[in-house]
């Protein structure tokens, strides 16, 4: 029988028959008794089972055989047939488990996740990809070129001071938010970095917007000539979401220029130039390119300048004492200035029969003071006198104010303010100041968007826009820290102590307590009403009214947020571990949070940037449990170092009994071989519906991960490995 034909059956009784006897006869002679020669007894071997377990001595003993170098030449020799016997019925064995145990790779070891592995699991787990490991030793590769294996990928106490290095780094980004938590492409640690965070989403939100003027005049030429471009049935919707502008705002302009002839006759002053500009664009065929996108521009251009010179002005209410940037006076100008952009100013346009305007001198750029005010109004002054378009023909004031009001009202002059100089609203020598408020000697910021929101946003981004507002005062707490400065540096003014002066530090309350607030606010009010100016009067009243109210409604958020960050906090943790958490994992993550509360005395930030830490240090995140626990890794690592020990080859232990891979391990297993990360949100749920295991079902999944960016990880990863060229972009040696 050759060692190809042997079944188990036959083994077995070859074993008994055949093998058994040999060793008694030949072998046990000298590898047996007390001291057995090579110390290898073969007296244990009493069964094939135990033959089996030991496979790795018993392939020596073939060696041997083979090569007829046992038994030795001073012992007795067996017949060449028997030598043979036993020589095929080793073979049979080894051939029997290779089929028995194809497939099957044997025990694999816990190991931490590699480097690679590790930076892309907090790219997804975090949304930034913050690369913790550019500090890391290089991975070390096994025998066949990958770093994938337990016997390379271990953690030595240094590299462990390193992974916990990198989980405080990634801590470090963690932000608050009202509804749990998010991370920053920065660390967020002062209040610089709160304020960044907070600008830069507001700022890179009103960016996106559409809310460039020639856009829309293409698109409604578009709209105009539609069934000569082939679309005769397009809508405004339609082409609104083509041309990526607003479906509320196309409309509004559409109406505007697409007026009957009977009433675009009546038109005059801007809409009637506007009209005609309109009218001039070439049809569909007769322009050369960009020809349509050059003349919407000149449009913008024509919009944009007589918004400008058009604009509305306002100061600050004038209270003897105080100054025209005292917070109280200056918000209120800047309230003005949200409600009327989308009004003109009369002032602006004068009669063809006066005399001709003369520009007046610009004053040099001002100190602080007021001399800011005259700079800027003779800027204005000066710009309005050079432009035609607003000199009204006598006797037609009236119609060209309505034609003026109208245009201003579906062209604002801003749909949002970016930044804001100190003297605005000529900021033409102080810009970058991104949503400042243009407080002098106190940080600041302020508001202003709501011709944005009027015209451009629907109800969603409505909502998305003042959800962004209210998280960065949330982050950056800009209200109270304004609030704080503003009354130790500037609110002595109201006593006579000048402007740069503040009030002293009360003995017994915060500054931000109501009473501090309310008793500054009558302070302000008493010198208003000295001044007889009721404007004033209100607009004191209104400014620290709001200051409190935003405090405390701030002050509110964060004590009702502190539960959603500790559901987050699990949320997290799960996400991390790459599976569901157990109850008593849950309860572990929030008695260590608590614990930093009430024995270590931090802060609710501190303690939550910690517990993320502590997650992130985790085995469960930073180590391929999966692959130790083919069903059961969601029990956790002491269950998977059990299994891994079970695993380990010993001569008193039976074969480890194949397991199918649960539904949590095999969606990891597959994202880390596809993506060299771990399982986004619809892989886990189906491996929580159960029905990852379904061969239809993996397919897709694979098929949609492969379509995923993160399908570079394979490319990278496994491949670079495979075809060598791991790491090639950091080798330095001369034949690069």
């Amino acid at each position: 029988m050759r060692a190809v034909d042997v079944t188990n059956a036959d083994l077995e009784r070859k074993f008994a028959q055949t093998v058994r006897p040999f060793l008694t006869r030949y072998c046990i002679v000298c590898h047996g008794g007390v001291t057995p020669a090579g110390q290898f007894d073969l007296r244990p071997y009493s069964t094939m089972a135990s033959v089996i377990q030991d496979y790795p001595r018993w392939a020596l003993v073939l060696d041997k055989l083979t090569a007829q170098e046992m038994p030795p030449k001073v012992a007795p020799q067996p017949p060449a047939d028997a030598r043979q016997q036993i020589i095929d019925w080793v073979l049979g064995v080894r051939m029997n488990e290779a089929r028995r145990n194809a497939g099957d790779p044997g025990p694999v070891l816990l190991r931490r996740l590699s480097n690679s592995e590790y930076n892309n699991s907090i790219r997804d787990l975090t949304g930034v990809d913050m690369r913790p490991t550019r500090e890391f030793p290089v991975d070390p590769a096994n025998t066949a070129g990958f770093d994938n294996s337990g016997e390379s990928l271990s953690m030595s106490p240094a590299l462990l001071n390193k992974y916990l290095q990198a989980a405080r780094e990634v801590g470090d980004h963690m932000v608050l938010t009202p509804d749990g938590f998010d991370f920053s492409p920065h660390p967020m640690l002062v209040e610089t970095d709160r304020e960044k965070y907070g600008i830069k989403r507001i700022v890179d939100f009103y960016e996106r917007q559409p809310t460039d003027y020639a856009d829309y005049f293409q698109a409604a030429w578009r709209f105009k000539h539609r069934s000569a471009l082939g679309k005769p049935g397009a809508t405004l919707a339609g082409i609104a979401a083509d041309a990526k502008v607003s479906a509320k705002y196309l409309p509004v302009i559409s109406q505007l220029l697409e007026e009957s002839p009977e009433a675009a006759k009546q038109e005059v002053g801007p809409i009637a130039k506007l009209q005609a500009m309109w009218c001039a664009l070439p049809a569909p065929g007769a322009h050369q390119p960009d020809l349509v996108r050059s003349k919407c521009v000149e449009m913008r251009d024509f919009v944009v300048r007589i918004r400008k010179h058009t604009a509305m002005e306002f100061a600050a209410p004038v209270v003897k004492g105080l100054s025209a940037y005292s917070q109280p006076l200056i918000n209120w100008k800047y309230r003005q200035f949200n409600s009327h952009r989308r009004d003109f100013d009369r002032a602006a346009l004068r009669m063809a029969s006066d005399p001709p305007p003369v520009a007046p001198e610009i004053p040099k750029y001002p100190g602080l003071g007021q001399e800011s005010a005259v700079r800027a109004a003779a800027l204005m002054l000066k710009a309005r006198a050079g432009d035609p378009d607003l000199v009204v023909p006598d006797g037609e004031r009236a119609r060209y104010e309505a034609s003026f009001a109208r245009f201003s009202s579906v062209f604002p002059d801003a749909f949002y303010i970016r930044e804001r100089g100190r003297f605005f609203p000529d900021d033409s020598e102080d810009k970058g100041r991104l949503l400042s408020a243009g407080y002098h000697n106190v940080m600041g910021y302020w508001r202003d968007d709501t011709p944005l929101i009027e015209l451009i946003l629907d109800d969603k981004g409505k909502k998305a826009l003042d959800r962004l507002w209210d998280e960065f005062d949330f982050i950056a707490d800009h209200t109270a820290r304004t609030w704080v400065q503003y009354f130790f540096n500037q609110s002595g003014e109201v006593a006579g102590k000048g402007r740069e002066s503040g009030s002293a530090r009360p003995s017994d309350k915060e500054v931000s307590a109501p009473p501090i607030i309310f008793g500054l606010r009558d302070a302000y009010v008493a010198k208003a009403e000295a001044s007889d100016n009721p404007v004033a009067v209100e607009a004191i009243r209104y400014h620290f009214q709001w200051v409190n109210d935003t405090l405390r409604r701030v002050e509110r958020m964060r004590v009702e947020a502190e539960p959603r960050h500790l559901e987050a906090l699990v949320g997290f943790a799960g996400r991390a571990f790459r599976r569901p958490l157990a109850q008593a994992e849950r309860d572990e993550i929030l008695a260590y949070y608590r614990s930093l509360r009430s024995d270590s005395g931090l802060t609710h930030e501190e303690a939550m940037r910690d517990s993320i830490v502590r997650v992130l240090m985790s085995p469960k995140f930073s180590y391929r449990i999966d692959l130790v626990d083919a069903a059961k890794s969601e029990l956790g690592l002491g269950q998977a170092a059990a299994n891994t020990a079970k695993a380990a080859p010993a001569a008193s232990s039976g074969p480890v009994p194949v397991q199918p891979l649960s539904a949590y391990a095999l969606a990891s297993r597959l994202s880390y071989f596809l993506w060299s990360s771990m399982p986004d949100e619809e892989l886990l749920a189906r491996a929580g519906a159960g029905d990852l295991q379904k061969p239809d079902v993996l397919i897709a999944q694979a098929r949609r991960m492969l379509k995923d960016d993160r399908a570079r990880g394979l490319a990278l990863d496994f491949a670079g490995n495979w075809l060598d060229f791991r790491r090639f972009e950091e080798h330095n040696a001369v034949d690069r």
